[in-house]
This record gives structure tokens, C-alpha cells and sequence, in this order.
């Protein structure tokens, strides 16, 4: 028996033809919906370093990770130091690099093997020296003591530092990153802890309220040892002396550390202070030694290693550059970039 050919009809030849070109449609739409895309690049100033800034460049769109993790550039890149390891996710890539105080970024380049995609930088967000608002008032000795008690006036001076946050970031201030250049090495606050273990020990102490009734204590203990071998009348004073005389100056003499503990405790910079981002605000006070173990310069170039109070001698010098507290104060300020993009 002789088998007919089969003949390919139009529609059927036209099938045949679907089927062949339809996975390549298929494979060249996914191409087309894998490609990565940038939708925004920033770069945010960082720490101030003197002569050089620290940065970070932030780069936001889509399939950033495909069809693998990209190589950042920057452009210009002359300048640039200490590139960091960059960060990935689908949609942020982050990076810190190090460059020149007047550096100023134009484009950013993601490097794959595909290609490069570019995208223009318009500007840069989270000058510290701009966009952070930053004010310091020395309080005087005579509030210090109220506020803190004897102990802390006597050992230190007390700057009320107020920050305005106006950085679309959260920022934080390290405690260790404040410093005042009036001596060699320059003057940095004290922890809370030094501070509190200061005040602990002018109350019960060195103190002159923790003298008087020290003395007053120990000479009522003295007396009620001996008043055996005395009359009626000094067993009688020592009673007296120990009793509503103590109780009388304790009225008179009011202790007020547990109110000034509290004030010490709330009020005092932390280790790290956190200050939101767009409007937020801080009002912490700092500690600093009244007596350096380095030397102040004068404004004639002699040195000084014994004053009373060496940021209070160095701010009475009207002429020297530095002389006010804004000018005075370093703070290293750190905007807070997550990987997940703004906090």
C-alpha cells in the first residue's frame, strides 16, 4: 500500500512558524523586563575629615542585581580614596568612598558585564556643615552647682550643646568625636560615668555638705565614747549635738543630690546621641576638665599649664581666632545610610 505525503496547509505552516519564533519573543521580553534600571542617584556627605570628606553614593532602581552584582564607578574619579565595599539589594546599592573636601560627583556608572548603565547626579544631601544647626552655651559655675551640685562645678565646665537636625538622614554624634583644640592634646568631654563617680564623691566625701556632717557625725560618735567619764552636763551636749543640733542643720542644709543625680543622669550626652532626620533636635550638656594636663597657648605664644579654668582663660582672649564656643567646638557628625536605604 503506498502511504500519501501529507501536504502542509497555510494554516498549519503558519503554526509551525508561531511555535518556532515564540520562545524567542518570550526570551527577549525577559531580557527587556530584567534589565536593570536606575531611577535616582544621591550622594550624601558624611564625615568631615578635614582636608577630605566621607561619603556615600546611593543608588536606587530596579533589577540592580541583574544579571549580576555591579561594579559602582564614579565620575569624575580623580580623587577618590579608600572605595568601599559596596552593598546590594534589588532596588539600593550603596557604597562609602573617600575624596577631597571640594569634590563634586556629576555621573554614576553601574558596571556589568552586559553593559554599563549611567545615571547624573544632580546634587549632594547631608552637608554636616549645613544642614546640621549646631549652637553651645558655657554654663555659668553658679547654675553648675545648683543644677549638678559642688562636686561637678568645682571639676568642671558644662557646655549645653543644641542640635537642629535639618538632614533628610538620622545623623549620630559619638561622644568621643567632640573635642576643643585649646590644649595639646585637645580637651575632650568626660563620660557620664567619670562624671557621676566625680559627684559621688563630693557628697559623700570631699564635699563641704559631707564635711560639715562628717565632722558633726564623728564628734557626736567622739562624745557619746567618752561622756562616761564626764558630768550630766556634757552627756547632756552630746545628746543635743547628736541629735536636734543634726537634725536642725540637716533641715537648714537641705541634700539635694538625688534631684541633681537625676539632672546629671538626663541631661548629660550619652555615648552616642541619635538626632532624627528633617527638623529633629537635641539639647544635651558635655563635661570638661577645668584643669588640662596639656599647655594653652596665649595670644602671645607663651604657655600656660595652671589655670582655674582653661576653657573659661582661652575664651576671654578677644582676639585670637576661635575665641567663641561656635568657632571652638569640633563634633564629628555621622548621617545614618542603611542598606535598606533612608532610615
Amino acid at each position: 500500500m503506498m502511504t500519501r505525503p501529507v501536504v502542509a496547509t497555510g494554516n498549519t505552516s503558519l503554526h509551525l512558524r508561531w511555535v518556532m519564533v515564540l520562545p524567542l519573543v518570550v526570551l527577549a521580553c525577559n531580557m527587556a523586563w530584567s534589565q536593570a534600571t536606575i531611577t535616582k542617584a544621591t550622594i550624601f556627605k558624611q564625615i568631615d575629615k578635614g582636608d577630605s570628606l566621607g561619603f556615600v553614593v546611593q543608588i536606587e532602581g530596579t533589577n540592580l542585581t541583574s544579571p549580576e552584582n555591579p561594579r559602582v564607578l564614579l565620575l569624575p574619579s580623580a580623587g577618590i580614596t579608600n572605595q568601599g565595599a559596596s552593598t546590594y539589594s534589588a532596588t539600593l546599592v550603596t557604597m562609602r568612598f573617600t575624596a577631597p573636601s571640594t569634590y563634586v560627583p556629576l555621573e554614576v556608572t553601574l558596571s556589568y558585564t552586559t553593559g554599563p548603565i549611567g545615571k547624573a547626579i544632580t546634587g549632594t544631601e547631608c552637608a554636616p556643615d549645613v544642614d546640621v544647626v549646631k549652637s553651645y552655651f558655657l554654663v555659668p559655675d553658679a547654675q553648675v552647682s545648683k543644677k549638678y551640685g559642688h562636686g561637678v562645678a568645682k571639676n568642671f565646665d558644662v557646655v549645653q550643646i543644641s542640635i537642629v537636625n535639618k538632614c533628610p538622614l538620622p545623623i549620630l554624634v559619638p561622644l568621643a568625636g567632640i573635642s576643643l583644640p585649646v590644649t595639646n592634646p585637645p580637651l575632650h568631654p568626660f563620660s557620664l560615668e567619670h562624671v557621676t563617680s566625680i559627684f559621688s564623691n563630693d557628697r559623700a566625701f570631699s564635699g563641704p555638705r559631707a564635711v560639715f556632717f562628717n565632722i558633726v557625725q564623728g564628734a557626736a560618735t567622739l562624745g557619746s565614747a567618752i561622756q562616761p567619764f564626764f558630768g550630766p552636763g556634757f552627756t547632756q551636749g552630746v545628746s543635743i549635738f547628736g541629735g536636734g543640733f543634726t537634725q536642725g542643720a540637716a533641715t537648714i542644709w537641705k541634700d539635694l543630690s538625688a534631684e541633681q543625680l537625676q539632672n546629671l543622669t538626663s541631661q548629660s550626652f550619652q555615648a552616642t546621641e541619635q538626632i532624627a532626620a528633617s527638623g529633629g533636635a537635641l539639647q544635651k550638656s558635655i563635661f570638661i576638665s577645668k584643669k588640662a594636663t596639656g599647655a594653652t597657648t596665649t595670644a602671645a605664644g607663651a604657655t600656660t599649664a595652671n589655670s582655674k579654668s582653661v576653657l573659661r582663660a582661652w575664651l576671654k582672649n578677644p582676639t585670637r581666632t576661635g575665641d567663641k564656643l561656635d568657632e571652638l567646638i569640633k563634633l564629628e557628625i555621622i548621617p545614618v545610610v542603611t542598606a535598606g536605604g533612608k532610615s
